[in-house]
């Protein structure tokens, strides 16, 4: 593969094949840090079905639309141990085992501890690289495509207070969309904004790109300006993510993604072009490939990337 190991481009031969290679990370994760930030703890409100009760639901999915259904959610209690597919109530998933990451325990995450999962961008790693990949769908073997999903997902992302960011950016994950599931070219790609130069830093804005392996252009969704808090991601600290994204009709440009962070719309596109004649489907996946940056810059530092909690709900036929 032309690409180096977990570049974020799309040319997936295989469901699920991710670019990492041996020996690229390190054989081993160091012990869990101890969590420094809280968030209110919504594990005991959910239902048999992972969804929260009628009256609680606003406070766990504080944006999912009314009408959409589960497909799924995981409590993050366990991680898959090997490259094959894990198939249970809370999803299928599959991580490539090289860079690992580990199960921890975190009794302030916020959605619900205290099981976790944690990754590491070690000191060293070159840019276009991450420290995992997880590949996510619902509870049947093949990726259950919606037009509309709804994803909240809990996330800390930084050590000691502080992140290194690389100059273009960090990816938070991937939202896979429109393409064949079997090629898995188009995204959309919720990432925290580089400020231009690699730095350590504790707080950092949101922004989105889709990208389309060149069969719909490259398109920025900036942050919303005027926000009350300019810098809404905070390095080492707990956060609840939101990602709402429609797809739209095939060759219209009705689609729309949005974001929130701690119950704050920071990123909202409306008017988007998701869909053509050659990409048709809709949105199908969550890809855990936290890539650092794009094309320049070495690590100087370790940086941790934490996952407490990934809900996935759907609605509508491609």
């Amino acid at each position: 593969m032309p690409t180096p190991p977990f570049h974020h481009r799309f040319l997936l031969p295989l469901l699920f094949m991710t670019s990492a290679v041996a020996g690229c990370g390190p054989d081993s994760v160091e012990s869990s840090l101890p969590v420094a930030e809280s968030g209110p703890d919504a594990s005991a409100d959910k239902a048999p079905d992972g969804k929260a009760p009628a009256d609680k639901a606003a406070s766990v999915f504080p944006n999912e639309p009314a009408g959409f259904t589960t497909v799924l959610i995981n409590h993050a209690d366990q991680i898959p141990a090997t490259i094959t597919w894990s198939t249970a109530s809370a999803g299928v998933w599959r991580m490539f085992p090289t860079p690992p990451a580990v199960e921890v325990s975190s009794s302030t995450a916020p959605c619900s501890p205290p099981g976790s999962w944690r990754a590491t961008y070690w000191k060293g790693m070159l840019a276009g690289r991450g420290p995992v990949t997880v590949f996510s769908q619902g509870t049947s073997g093949k990726a259950p495509e919606s037009r509309r999903w709804y994803v909240r997902v809990c996330i800390r992302v930084g050590r000691n207070g502080g992140y290194e960011n690389q100059a273009t950016g960090t990816k938070l994950g991937f939202l896979s969309i429109s393409d064949d599931p079997a090629k898995e070219r188009c995204a959309v790609i919720p990432r925290i904004k580089g400020d231009a130069v690699q730095a350590v830093k504790s707080t950092w804005m949101a922004e989105v790109t889709f990208e389309c392996g060149g069969m719909l252009p490259t398109i920025l969704f900036r942050q919303l300006q005027n926000l009350p808090t300019g810098r809404p991601i905070k390095s080492d600290v707990w956060q609840v993510h939101e990602w709402l994204v429609d797809v739209g009709d095939i060759n219209q440009a009705n689609g729309s993604f949005k974001w929130w962070i701690d119950g704050k719309l920071v990123v909202d596109r409306q008017g988007q072009k998701f869909r053509s004649s050659a990409v048709t489907h809709g949105v199908y996946r969550w890809r855990w490939s936290p890539t650092w940056g794009g094309v320049q810059g070495v690590r100087t530092r370790d940086d941790d990337y934490f996952v407490d909690d990934v809900y996935i709900s759907g609605y509508g036929k491609p």
